[in-house]
Parts: C-alpha cells; structure tokens; sequence
C-alpha cells in the first residue's frame, strides 16, 4: 500500500495511458474555451482585458508543457518538470487577480481556478498520489493567499470566508479526484499484474477448483499420511522410522522451498508453453513498469483468443556494467501484418521504460533490452501470489 501511493497510473501500466495521449491537451482546450467564454462572452475581463489575457496565456501554457513532458519517448514526469507547470498555472492565477484588483467581480465565475484544477488533472496520469497532494498544496497555498490579499478585500458581495471557499473549490476538487483516481488504477492495476497468466480452457467453477487444489495437496502430502498411518497401526516405531520421516520432511522442505522462492515471472507462466531462463532471480529486480511490458506482450501474444497457441522464452543475465539483460523469444500464430500494428504501441512505451531496446518481427518476435540495476538490492515488487489453478511445470 506504501508503494501505491509513490506510483504513478503511468508507471503501473504504460501501455494503457498510449491510448489516452492527449488528456493534457483537452485540458487546455477545455481551460481556453472556459476562459474565452468568461472574459469574451459573458464580458468579466474587468478593465485589464490585456492582464487577463496574459494570464489565460500562461494557464494554457501550463497544460501544453504537461503535454510536452508527457509524451513516451521523455520517459517519466520529474518533479522539476512538474514544477515548471504548477508555477505557470500560480503566476496564472495571481495576475489573473491582479488584473482585477481595486474593482468588483463575478468571483463564482472566475476563470483561473478552473484552469488550475484542470492542471491538476492533466497531472494525475503521470505522477504519484504523493507528489501530486503536494503540488495541489502548493497551488492551495498560492490560491488561498491570492483570495485573501487581492479578492476578498475588493469584494463585499461575499465574506472573505466565502471568497476563499468559493475560489479554492474548484482547486480541491481538482486535488481530491486527482489522488482518488491515481489511488484507484494504481492499486487496481498492481493487482491486475500479479495475477498469473489465464490459461486457454482451464477456467472451472468455484467448486472444481476448490477440488483440483484439494487433490494437488493430497497428492504432496500422501506419502507422510500414509507413513502416519502405518505408524499407528503398527503402533510401535522401528530404527527405520526415524530415516523414513526424515526422507519424508526433507522432500516436503524441498518441495515448498522451491515452490516460495519461484519469481514473479515464473508464476504467472505457470501453465504455459514458456520457458523461464532467470538463474539468478533477476527478474525480481524489474520495477512495475517493466514487468507490466513484459507479462503483457506474453499474455496478449499468447492468450489472444483468436490464436490460443504459441509459445515464449524468457532470459534474463546480468551484463558486464552491472544492469540487467532482458531477452524475450514469443512465437505466436498471429498474422504478420496484424501482429506488428499489434506491436507498435509497446515499441513507444518500451523506449521510455528500459535501455537499448532492440526489436524483430517475424515468424519469432525477438524483444531484448536492458534495465538499469537499482541501487538496493531485493525485490522492487511484491511477489505473485499463487494461480488459482495446479498448472503444469515450468520448463527450464
């Protein structure tokens, strides 16, 4: 939960925000027309229609730099980039009311906090629950000391109370729907990506599967109820009870050791046609958006309902500067042309997530690329939880 809300929708799953690329730029069309129908139509530009339209400049500016610092190929917004936004979107809303200083306005119908919501939005895909509470602090800040200097003091129509609840409403708004959305997809999309892969056919109601894992473990632990068993009905213990038991409990240790320490990667294949080469667990190092790429292409790939068959091999090494080596061989029955519009959109995303992408088509789909080693060692993820389903092994 702690990691959920240091990441970003985006840096869950990059590959769905590819099809909403433009959230940034509706932002500012919305932000502009709102802008233009207040001072233009309904005519509360104030007497310094010039200040406010500079300001609606800049507001709009915010949300085109958003768009900018977005695209795929930039990789992930950084706080100094942000930063840049929520001080354009703040010099927004301060000369917008400074433009209207010493007269009365419509404060109900005041433009700039809309825009400043709106930028808070536009945010919300690409940035933390954490980081974007504090930029939507900081532009509380800068608009309730905004309100209080320059609104409240000129208007008499409202309290300063109201002033302030009137013009910072929108900003909270923008504030609380932009963490509660970016809370959602990303715990939402942390638990999509731990499930393992569906396996074509082996989908059973409630009470086979209940049955199915009943009859895995019976199976395990057989051989140990069978020789408590003959103990209590011998109801003596023999000098080779003793070595039996043992034999027993280390094949048992053995068997659950394997099966906890298996990666993420391993667990969610279980089942499928995928061969795992990973002998040194690299692929718990891999941050989310990484993982996200790669079970993706394999569960598309390979579970496309069209094209059932296929198979995959995964390889991870550690190179000689110290980062680490994906190799990823899918084979899939899929026709050619539409496998690589298929494809498209995960080259894009991928360029921004790893290093020395390298990408070929054909009757194999051959991905390789490299991931920066973190700087602690242990697993940037949770591990996988346990398929629902006894598949098969894994080969190796």
């Amino acid at each position: 939960m702690t990691t959920t809300w240091r990441r970003s929708p985006w840096d869950a799953d990059p590959l769905s925000w590819f099809t909403t690329p433009n959230l940034p730029l509706a932002a500012a069309a919305l932000s502009l027309a709102h802008a233009a129908i207040v001072l233009g139509i309904v005519g509360d530009a104030g007497s310094r229609p010039i200040v406010q339209i500079v300001a609606v400049a800049l507001a709009t500016l915010a949300l085109v730099w958003v768009h900018v610092i977005t695209r795929p190929r930039r990789g992930a917004v950084t706080v100094a980039r942000a930063l840049v936004a929520v001080l354009l979107a703040s010099s927004a809303l301060v000369l917008s009311a400074w433009g209207y200083l010493g007269e009365t306005f419509a404060i109900e119908r005041w433009w700039a906090p809309l825009s400043v919501s709106l930028l808070l939005f536009a945010l919300a895909p690409y940035t933390s629950a954490l980081r974007l509470a504090a930029f939507g602090g900081v532009l509380l800040a800068v608009g309730t000391v905004t309100t209080l200097l320059l609104v409240a003091p000129d208007d008499a129509t409202w309290p300063p109370f109201a002033t302030a609840v009137i013009t910072l409403f929108p900003i909270v708004v923008g504030l609380v729907g932009g963490v509660v959305m970016i809370r959602t997809i990303t715990v939402a999309l942390t638990r999509w990506s731990e499930r393992p892969l569906d396996v074509p056919g082996a989908a059973s109601p409630p009470d086979e599967l209940v049955a199915a894992v009943d009859l895995a473990t019976a199976e395990r632990i057989a051989p140990a109820v069978a020789f408590i068993a003959d103990l209590l009905e011998r109801g003596a213990i023999t000098t080779g009870d003793a070595a039996r038991a043992a034999a027993i409990a280390e094949r048992l240790r053995s068997e659950l050791t394997t099966e906890v320490d298996r990666t993420w990667i391993e667990r969610v294949a279980d089942g499928r046609a995928v061969v795992v080469d990973d002998p040194g667990r690299l692929a718990e190092r891999l941050d989310l958006a990484q993982r996200t790429a790669m079970r993706a292409l394999l569960d598309a790939l390979l579970g496309d309902i069209e094209s059932p068959l296929g198979s995959a091999r995964v390889t991870l090494r550690r190179t000689d500067h110290g980062a680490i080596a994906v190799a990823l061989r899918i084979l899939s029955t899929m026709p050619e042309g539409r496998r690589e519009t298929f494809l498209a959109p995960y080259y894009v995303t991928l360029q921004s997530a790893v290093e020395n992408l390298r990408w070929r088509t054909g009757p194999v789909t051959a991905v390789e690329f490299e991931v920066a080693a973190p700087p602690t060692a242990g697993a940037r993820v949770q591990r996988t939880p346990e398929a629902g389903t006894p598949g098969g092994p894994v080969a190796r």
